[in-house]
């Protein structure tokens, strides 16, 4: 008989919004029922300037041992949050989403079972639908990267942003590698992955219909822009 294979889920935080563990408890579980299995859920406090001793206890106490912590200073970003949680912790599979839970459990439901079933990294794919429910500078953004990732940099989809993926053991090799640490890991992960020639797979994704987005950082954009001419040089250009 196979052995069943594992599969945990990286919430990478930072400064949440007031009762973020109830949400967090709600949908983490809403998922679990949806997938009919109770999964390792690990929380990685990147660098939080507020404390989060609270809400882990909630967590502690509501989901138990499957609810699992990292936290460390200083703050190092969304792909040194992953990266960390995805050493830490030893699974077959992993997904990560953010610690709202932003995206429908249908959706979340969809990603796992893709991935269950096939190799590499599967990924969410927002649709036009997707921006009826975000800011027009949102919208404007991420249409501007899904633009520049369709003529520039040739990956298979064109969305690398959304923040839902899955994947295995050799792309957790590959993540573990990547040189970005912040808002950008999405997109050098795929294109590490693609260089790599593993299988991407995309699956259509929709928001939770009370999802309340935070305040984009426009200096974090800022920021981001040189970042993401290093990974025009790094992949395309010294390819």
């Amino acid at each position: 008989m196979e052995t069943p294979q594992s599969f945990a889920l990286l919430i990478p935080a930072y400064n949440p919004t007031n009762g973020w563990e109830t949400i967090f408890y709600k949908r983490y579980v809403e998922f679990c029922d949806a997938i009919q299995q109770k999964i390792p859920v690990v929380l990685i406090n990147d660098g939080s300037t507020q404390n989060l001793s609270e809400g882990v206890s909630y967590l502690q106490h509501r989901i138990g041992s499957e609810f699992i912590y990292h936290t460390y200073n200083p703050n190092k970003g969304k792909g040194g949050a992953l990266k960390f949680g995805a050493d830490h912790v030893k699974s077959d599979f992993y997904m990560f989403t953010d610690i709202d839970f932003p995206y429908s459990t249908k959706s979340m439901k969809a990603v796992w079972q893709t991935m269950m079933s096939n190799k590499g990294i599967v990924i969410g794919y927002r649709e036009n639908a997707y921006y009826q429910d975000v800011s027009k500078f949102r919208t404007y953004i991420s249409k501007g990267l899904r633009w520049l990732n369709a003529l520039i940099l040739n990956l298979p989809v064109n969305d690398t942003q959304c923040g839902l993926k899955a994947f295995d053991q050799n792309v957790k090799h590959i993540l573990l590698a990547c040189q970005t640490d912040r808002f950008l890991i999405d997109l050098e992960l795929l294109l590490a992955v693609n260089k790599a020639k593993l299988p991407i797979q995309a699956v259509s994704v929709t928001l939770r219909d009370d999802i309340d987005f935070t305040k984009f950082n426009a200096t974090i954009l800022i920021k981001e822009l040189k970042n993401f001419v290093q990974l025009i040089w790094r992949y395309r250009i010294l390819k």
